[in-house]
């Protein structure tokens, strides 16, 4: 969906032109490096007087975008021609809304700014902005560039600093596909255009195809993608236009501060940019907190449901907030800029910032009522002008970020101000409370716990997880004297979903799980139409994907697993472990990393990254490694599972090791974790969640002989920088291996707790460790066990450091994590 709101017919019309004008404004630079001369021909012959009449002896992109809506696109939209053709040579207002908006969005993009024509074939490929990223200034201009293979934004593969490619040959093999696509959209409406459904199809096909390519090649690196720089355009374009209307009733004033812009905007005017000129947007942040105590405080029956639903919620809940937003201020989607890892940016016009306060009053009354307090969601925004576009951006979103974190102490502070003393007296006394939100419980049959809004829960995860879509809508917001169901919470703000294996409109049809649709797809199966007046054929890339992970272990196609039958297919000990995870520094690497590059676009493209890694790759990543693990929340910059506790160290290596490819193994974005198995299968989820959480953060401390910092796993309270981990597990495997296998003793693991316990009172004591004990001790093993001698010699020499008399750090885990494996 593009739009949330009703329109008046004019205001459609406008809207929808400025849309698909700003998004579509430079889609000629992807179709002119096809090269396709049969194209060239014709463009050249139908708009020669353009190019002709500004000195240039072939059609330029602009010329190649206008043939493209002149051609791909339904009769009705030809007015968008003009806004694609003349957005370097304005006239009109919207012409001059993409102008600008183009121009801001490209002000730190472009750096020497040249026409793109000409080029080396590996400058015609996407530099990834992660090889980029540096917190150490002087190292900047240091950074390898890793090239991006030009497919689609879900054909992911790592960035490459070395490869063989023909660009030509995969620019016209994407383009192919591109506009195949877009034929069989525009071909398949037939007589019943709808023109919501068009732009949604639009914007998502280019979000997918446009992610990878270049916005324009420059002598300096190209690392802005061309979806990126169309998606701001059209979001300035749109705060421009909204400003400007509430502050000039007629359209020619503001055509005058556009031309003024415009000049101010263009190479050479540079030193002409002060602080304050044309403060005409805003950054809006919105930021949840209560998170963890809300998502892992759920009751042992139906959990995993629980779980899903309850992180799923908390992500949905964010993008409803948002999006309700723009419904009320006429913005379309693009202005959201990013949601993810419990908070949302717009980019607004600056009037907005004067409507805050009412927004906070209505999500604090909704949220307390629902919650009880226990989460909260709080708006902030700040001024973003002409001179922050064209200099540091990432300090637009250090200034909001730092004004949500001030805002913390003072959450509800509406609700306890409308209130007056009375919010500190106890409320709603039950005799019969719910422990976890706190409502009156409700008797039910052969359950006196029965609370029926945490009950909703697991009947929401159920059906999220065994469906496909979300069917959408959004209309007038209903009164709720309480809320019964999580669905209620969603249509208070006017916001009305439903869970199904049929979809409809691409305007009203959101696909929850984009990696289990295509592994349906790829079977034949066919996907059914809710509503069967849409003629158009399934095509997976016309519909909103959500960028989250939804994977959970299915015992048949109807049936989830148990944490009871996940925890019964562990190895060793039955029982179930959780792991967590998130990015180190992020908040430097969003404030620092990009340096004096960090423009808006670059911005959107390192979220994109982040969120397109621990969203819809994630999910394939964890779905390949093991059946038995459920993706509780994943999405933005952080995640956690759940799942057999055995599997669980590998999988966190596995996507560990991808993040690393994915990031180009740069040494400033680096990924801790923490694992933390249950002392049983029926232990408080709440508790184990809590410790993870906890070490987690303590990974984040972790610091080795050189001075580096985090990029560490939590294994159960021991700290192992990623670095060792193949040497711890090694080590575990060849314990286990040894006991497991070939039958020696356990003696063996008592022997090296025995051995770590000597290493510690020698610290404690001051006193010379006595590291011979444990090497007579394995002399005795070797001479009972004389066939694996060697392995037991493997063993001594990993853990006593003969030369320095030094014991292995990680010799305790290795020997812990085998005993939990052989344990029977």
């Amino acid at each position: 969906m593009i739009f949330y709101n009703a329109y008046q017919p004019e205001d459609k019309n406008f809207d929808y032109t400025l849309f698909l004008g700003a998004i579509l404004h430079d889609i000629g630079k992807f179709y002119m490096r096809t090269e396709n001369p049969d194209a060239k021909k014709n463009i050249s012959r139908e708009y020669e007087a353009f190019y002709r009449e500004e000195g240039k002896y072939a059609p330029r992109h602009q010329e190649w975008s206008a043939f493209f809506v002149e051609h791909f696109l339904p009769e009705s939209l030809k007015t968008v021609i003009s806004l694609v053709l003349y957005h370097h040579r304005p006239s009109s207002y919207q012409q001059f809304l993409i102008s600008v908006a183009d121009k801001i969005s490209a002000k730190v993009d472009r750096k020497d700014a040249v026409e793109e024509e000409t080029g080396e074939d590996k400058s015609k490929y996407l530099i990834s902005v992660l090889s980029q990223i540096s917190l150490d200034e002087k190292k900047r201009n240091t950074k390898t560039p890793y090239y991006k293979l030009l497919k689609k934004r879900y054909e992911v593969e790592p960035p490459s600093n070395s490869f063989n490619t023909n660009a030509k040959e995969d620019y016209q093999n994407l383009w192919t596909e591109f506009s195949r696509k877009v034929n069989a959209l525009r071909d398949g409406f037939g007589s019943s255009f709808d023109l919501e459904d068009f732009a949604t199809a639009i914007y998502n096909l280019l979000r997918i195809y446009t992610y990878n390519i270049p916005s324009a090649f420059y002598y300096s690196q190209p690392d802005i993608s061309l979806w990126a720089h169309s998606k701001s355009t059209a979001a300035i374009a749109f705060c421009l236009d909204r400003q400007l209307k509430k502050e000039f009733s007629q359209e020619n004033e503001r055509v005058k501060i556009l031309e003024a812009m415009n000049t101010k905007l263009l190479p050479g005017n540079d030193y002409s940019i002060k602080q304050e000129d044309y403060p005409y947007f805003c950054i809006v942040k919105g930021d949840i907190s209560g998170i963890q105590d809300f998502v892992f405080d759920t009751k042992m029956d139906g959990a995993l449901k629980a779980l899903k639903a309850k992180s799923f919620y908390i992500s949905f809940l964010l993008d409803t907030v948002a999006k309700y937003i723009l419904k009320e201020e006429e913005m379309p989607i693009c202005n959201l800029i990013f949601n993810g890892g419990g908070h949302f940016y717009l980019l607004m016009p600056a009037y907005f910032v004067e409507k805050l306060e009412q927004y906070q009053k209505k999500i604090d009354r909704l949220l307390f009522e629902a919650h009880r307090g226990s989460i909260s969601i709080l708006l902030d925004a700040e001024i973003v002008d002409l001179y922050d576009f064209a200099g540091n951006f990432g300090d637009c979103f250090d200034r909001v970020s730092s004004k949500i974190y001030r805002k913390k102490i003072s959450k509800f502070k509406s609700v306890i101000e409308q209130e007056n003393l009375r919010f500190f007296e106890p409320h709603e006394d039950y005799e019969q409370k719910c422990p976890h939100c706190s409502r009156e419980l409700k008797l039910k049959q052969d359950d006196s716990d029965f609370c029926e809004f945490c009950e909703s829960f697991v009947d929401f995860g159920d059906r999220l997880m065994k469906s496909y879509f979300i069917i959408d809508s959004w209309g007038k917001e209903k009164d709720f004297s309480d809320f019964d169901r999580v669905e209620d919470i969603f249509e208070a703000f006017g916001r009305k979903i439903l869970f199904s294996n049929h979809y409809e409109s691409m305007a009203s049809t959101i696909v929850i799980d984009r990696n289990r649709l295509e592994n349906l797809l790829e079977r034949n199966v066919n996907i059914e139409k809710g509503n069967k007046s849409n003629k158009l054929r399934f095509e997976i890339d016309f519909y909103e994907a959500l960028d989250i992970s939804t994977h959970a272990p299915f015992k048949n196609e109807v049936s989830l697993k148990t944490i009871e039958e996940i925890s019964d297919s562990s190895k060793g000990i039955k029982t179930w472990g959780i792991v967590r995870g998130d990015v180190d520094n992020l908040g430097k690497i969003f404030k620092e990393g990009l340096g004096k590059d960090s423009s808006i676009s670059r911005v959107m493209t390192l979220s994109e990254e982040f969120s397109l890694f621990f969203g819809y790759y994630f999910n394939r990543l964890v779905s390949e490694q093991q059946d038995n693990i459920v993706v509780i929340y994943a999405g933005g910059d952080d995640f956690c599972i759940l799942g057999q506790w055995d599997v669980l160290p590998h999988t966190a290596h596995k996507i560990y090791t991808e993040f690393r490819s994915f990031s180009c193994h740069n040494p400033d974005i680096t990924l801790s974790m923490g694992f933390e198995i249950a002392p049983d299968k029926k232990y408080p989820i709440y508790r184990v969640a809590i410790v993870c959480g906890d070490h987690l953060d303590k990974a984040k401390e972790y610091e080795r002989e050189d001075g580096r910092k985090k990029d560490c796993l939590a294994f159960g309270g021991n700290f192992v920088g990623w670095e060792d981990y193949d040497d711890v597990e090694k080590l575990k495997e060849t314990i286990a291996d040894l006991i497991g296998s070939k039958n020696v003793s356990k003696a063996l693991i008592n022997g090296i707790y025995a051995v770590c316990n000597l290493k510690k009172i020698a610290q404690t004591q001051d006193e010379l460790f006595k590291s011979w004990r444990f090497v007579y001790f394995m002399a005795r093993l070797k001479d009972r066990y004389k066939k694996y001698s060697k392995e037991l010699e493997d063993v001594l020499r990993k853990i006593i450091d003969k030369k320095s008399n030094s014991l292995y750090k990680h010799s305790y885990l290795a020997a812990r994590w085998a005993e939990l494996e052989l344990r029977r």
